[in-house]
């Protein structure tokens, strides 16, 4: 027969007092064994628990009995005691001292297992150990009742405490070691004096617990989260609510103030709180090491009444007894600067009439999901906020006498509310030290971190941000570290691994974002303040990656952005030559739609990705950069941002010896500055222009020292469209010429030759010989169209309008529509201004050339373009002369 399988089941030991007295006979004891038997049958058939149905083995003056296990074990502390005692009355009552009974009865319970000899386990040897521990004999011998109990601390904890009719008060705590057991127990003299074991007793119920921290009566700021969390707690404990209790977890970066948020919440809402306040610094952040969970019980087992005796000495039956003592109290519990989850869930209560307050640096997950807790996220201070805050410090008077001071300093402090109070407490302390003088040292963000300490670990900046950083992974830890490298303001997954090498970043930002070290404030893009940032960029300042992690960024971003750039404008006049060699690596990106989405989320970063590569030594890459953001660029109508580009990127190549680059970037930046003067009003300092002709000139030496007749092409279409810029158009003619001279030997070169052709059609068009330029601009549509150039295809059709106007405004407005429409897909907002200009001019009916012309200056004026001034002044005056506007 195979033995039953290991269940957990109740263990029952009973031993009869003083069986081998020499007063007994063999009789005597014949008659107490069958006594025996004879009365645990009748009270096992009393409480509902089947004898025949229970595993039981003789053991001579005692029997170990093994109930079956569906039998639930409140029934042998609920109603076995009391009826086996007057069980016991009854027996004895007819017989003489030597056949009369006292027992000693051991409960606990655990997996029990069997062999052909019988029941095994550990738990039947710790039952015999606690029935025959001496303090328990003892206070059994000291007893003038018939039956002492005693049971495991599991038993007690488990099944005594939470039972409302097993006289838990009745029982004591003792000291049970024998042989290798060394443990608590908790003895109870059923129908003996509690007195007879020396022991105190389990619980006092002292005064209700104050043990909120003093909070400073300068908070400010966070009225919105405050509100929403005294609406929840008074929610929570309102009659009627679910029966849960109601935890809330403050989660944010170092220093931004979630102690502060909750000790004013727990002042708010604590007379909801009859039975007082527990709160405990958990140190999961901080200098010191964090205090684990069993030593906070053991605070607050003791606050609460319990004997350090009778604490249990286990994690789990602390925490029962915990959760037992707040059962019926209405308590309010603040755990403080938590680690993990883990760190507090032992000291959660199960009561709902108590609420818990936690706080941690990291996101706590595992709350919302296993505890249902309801989660605020702080974010740093408003600027109205963090001004208010430094109002309460300084005093407002100091504040309004420097405003630029002030908010600079605000935004030094990256908003964050423990850098506001340490350079708050700076100023207050020294009178002389004037806000702009404070700025003046943080502004050096070399030593900004110098600045905001105060000599104090918790008011030095570093050492607070150091405690988040210790307990990070390595993973985590070297990629916050490369974070200190990074210029952009956010960085994406992909960017991320590039900085570390590999493609295991994605964890690592997941571990920062749980610690708050980092914020995804958009899917799949992260961010960290400038404090934050400060303190990596000294933490990398030495670590021997940081070369390799910086040409691997560079180089991603570059090759991301060529690829990029190929997806907005798949023909592109020089692309080869350029991206030779670099075109590797990056993002993968999908379509058109991909490509924009890309260059709108890192165009900020790729101004100072150029700065950033010339100072890691990359210039070749640095202009490079330049180049490939120069079409995203000039579609969506940021000129500055092209210009800016574009001189850095010159900065940066006359570092190297590169003329090649340096003419591509001089050719980009004339048409650039140039463009920067399109639609300014006749009057306007022409400064601009001449610097792209400079520009220019320089490039053009260049190409004829290399002898490089494309690049000289190239150079020749830039001329063109900075003379027209200018209004120079026979001069913009005569490039336009000389570059139609140099690409009409390549036979090969389609786009080139389609490139040269509109260039010379639309300068005809301009000094309107329209005969000459039709047949041109129809040939440079044939080869774009051929080749499927759509920004090309909406550059000639323009010329085609602009060619018909004079004849056929009907003929020339399908021309400007085509064009609308193509640069409408393209999603080049300047060109759908212009073609929305110029359509409007052939509308026959005035009331639809106003709308038309006040659609296109809606668009200027969004894309903040200089040609906004013009068309207002057409629409003043009756819609003005027709515009001239030079190509793309």
């Amino acid at each position: 027969m195979t033995p039953p399988a290991a269940v957990h089941r109740t263990v029952l030991v009973v031993d009869v007092s003083a069986f081998g007295d020499r007063r007994r006979t063999n009789l005597h004891q014949l008659t107490v064994r069958r006594g025996l038997y004879g009365v645990l049958e009748r009270v096992f058939a009393e409480i509902g628990v089947s004898w025949p149905d229970c595993d039981h083995e003789d053991r001579g003056d005692g029997v170990l009995v093994v109930i079956p296990a569906t039998v639930g074990k409140g029934v042998f502390v609920e109603l076995l005691p009391e009826r086996l005692a007057a069980g016991l009355r009854a027996h004895n009552q007819a017989r003489p001292a030597e056949e009369q009974i006292r027992l000693r009865l051991a409960l606990h319970a655990g997996e029990i297992h069997y062999d052909e000899h019988g029941v095994v386990g550990r738990a039947v040897n710790l039952a015999f150990r606690l029935l025959d521990s001496p303090a328990f004999t003892a206070a059994h011998a000291r007893s003038s009742g018939l039956l002492s109990i005693i049971t495991s601390a599991w038993f007690f904890e488990e099944v005594v405490w939470h039972s409302a009719t097993a006289a838990r008060e009745a029982y004591r705590r003792v000291h049970v070691t024998t042989k290798e057991t060394d443990t608590v127990a908790w003895v109870r003299l059923v129908d003996g004096e509690p007195a007879a074991v020396d022991e105190q007793p389990l619980v006092a119920r002292p005064a209700a617990p104050h043990q909120l921290p003093p909070t400073s009566r300068q908070f400010v700021g966070r009225e919105a989260e405050l509100t929403w969390l005294t609406e929840l707690v008074d929610a929570a404990m309102s009659p009627g609510r679910d029966a849960t209790v109601v935890i809330t977890a403050i989660n944010g970066t170092a220093g931004i103030g979630k102690t502060a948020l909750a000790l004013a919440l727990a002042q708010r809402v604590r007379g909801r709180f009859p039975d007082g306040e527990l709160h405990v610094n958990l140190r999961g952040f901080d200098e010191q090491e964090p205090m684990d969970a069993s030593q906070v019980l053991d605070s607050f087992l003791q606050t609460l009444g319990v004997s350090p005796e009778a604490i249990p000495t286990d994690l789990d039956g602390k925490s029962a007894l915990y959760r037992s003592l707040l059962a019926d109290r209405r308590m309010l519990v603040v755990l403080d600067n938590a680690r993990s989850s883990d760190h507090v869930r032992p000291l959660l209560p199960g009561s709902p009439t108590c609420a818990v307050v936690v706080t941690s640096r990291n996101r706590m997950d595992s709350l919302l999901v296993r505890h249902g807790a309801h989660r605020v996220v702080l974010d740093v201070l408003s600027d109205e906020e963090a001004l208010a805050l430094l109002a309460q410090r300084v005093g407002a008077d100091r504040l309004d006498a420097d405003p630029h001071a002030a908010a600079e300093l605000v935004r030094l402090c990256a908003n964050l509310p423990l850098a506001l109070s340490v350079a708050a407490a700076r100023a207050a302390s020294q009178p002389m030290l004037s806000l702009g003088d404070l700025v003046e040292e943080l502004r050096d963000e070399r030593r900004r971190l110098d600045a905001l300490d105060l000599g104090e670990p918790d008011l030095d900046l570093r050492a607070v941000f150091s405690w988040s950083y210790s307990v990070l992974s390595p993973r985590a830890a070297n990629l916050f570290r490369l974070l200190g490298l990074y210029p952009g303001a956010d960085i994406d997954v992909s960017t991320c691994d590039a900085l570390v090498g590999g493609a295991g970043a994605r964890g690592a930002l997941r571990e920062l974002t749980q610690a708050h070290l980092v914020g995804e404030y958009l899917p799949n893009r992260f961010r960290l303040h400038d404090l934050l940032r400060a303190y990596a960029a000294e933490l990398v300042a030495n670590d021997p990656e940081r070369h390799d992690a910086r040409r691997r960024v560079v180089g991603h971003c570059l090759s991301t952005a060529i690829r990029a750039d190929r997806l907005l404008l798949p023909h592109r006049h020089g692309r080869e030559t350029v991206t030779e060699g670099y075109r590797d690596g990056g993002m993968e990106l999908a379509d058109y739609g991909g490509a924009m989405d890309w260059f709108t989320h890192e165009h900020p970063t790729l101004l100072a990705m150029v700065g950033f590569a010339a100072a890691a030594g990359l210039c070749d890459h640095a202009w490079r950069i330049a180049w490939a953001s120069t079409t995203f660029l000039r579609r969506t109508g940021r000129w500055s941002e092209r210009v800016a580009i574009h001189r850095a990127a010159l900065a940066a190549v006359r570092q190297a010896e590169d003329p090649f680059g340096e003419a591509t970037t001089c050719r980009g930046l004339a048409v650039s500055v140039a463009r920067q003067g399109l639609g300014v009003i006749i009057g306007v300092d022409l400064g601009p222009y001449e610097e792209a002709v400079e520009l220019l000139d320089r490039a053009a030496a260049i190409y004829r020292r290399t002898a490089d007749e494309r690049g000289a092409f190239r150079n020749h279409l830039a001329y063109v469209r900075v003379f027209d810029a200018w209004g120079r158009y026979d001069e913009a003619l005569a490039h336009a010429e000389a570059a139609w001279a140099l690409i009409r030997r390549f036979d090969d070169d389609d786009l080139g030759r389609a490139d040269g052709l509109a260039a010379l059609a639309a300068q005809l068009t301009v000094l309107d010989r329209f005969e000459e330029a039709r047949p041109l601009a129809v040939r440079a549509l044939e080869l774009y169209t051929a080749i499927g150039h759509l920004e090309g295809q909406a550059d000639v059709l323009l010329t085609l309008g602009d060619a018909e106007r004079a004849l056929d405004l009907a003929a020339a407005g399908e021309f400007y529509r085509r064009s609308l429409e193509l640069d409408r897909i393209l999603g080049d907002r300047y060109w759908e201004a212009v073609a929305t200009e110029r359509l409007a001019e052939t509308h026959p009916d005035a009331a639809d050339r106003v709308a038309g012309l006040r659609a296109a200056l809606k668009i200027y004026q969004k894309i903040r373009h200089p040609a906004a001034s013009r068309v207002e002044a057409r629409l003043l005056s009756a819609t003005g002369p027709p515009v001239r506007t030079s190509r793309r």
